[in-house]
């Protein structure tokens, strides 16, 4: 089940897991990596990726773009603004 949808959800904070947001929330780290994710994507949807099934491909897309869709709300751009 996914937790945007639960209203009950709970979340174990360490000071681990408020480092990294800290991290995450650095002055255009997440723009940065959400940059390299779409060059990474470049290769499978340019097809330059050959060692790899259509089936294979479609999952590592997949994969990239909902690590993108995860990373943005963490998202400080340039100037401090979210």
């Amino acid at each position: 089940m996914n937790n945007e949808t639960q209203l009950d959800a709970t979340a174990l904070i360490t000071p681990e897991i408020l480092q990294a947001v800290k991290n995450l929330q650095r002055e255009g780290y997440v723009p940065m990596l959400i940059e390299q994710l779409e060059e990474i994507l470049d290769f499978f949807i340019e097809d330059i990726c050959t060692g790899l099934s259509n089936d294979q491909k479609l999952e590592h897309i997949q994969i990239l773009r909902s690590t993108q869709k995860s990373l943005r709300p963490f998202s400080v751009k340039e100037g401090g603004e979210s």
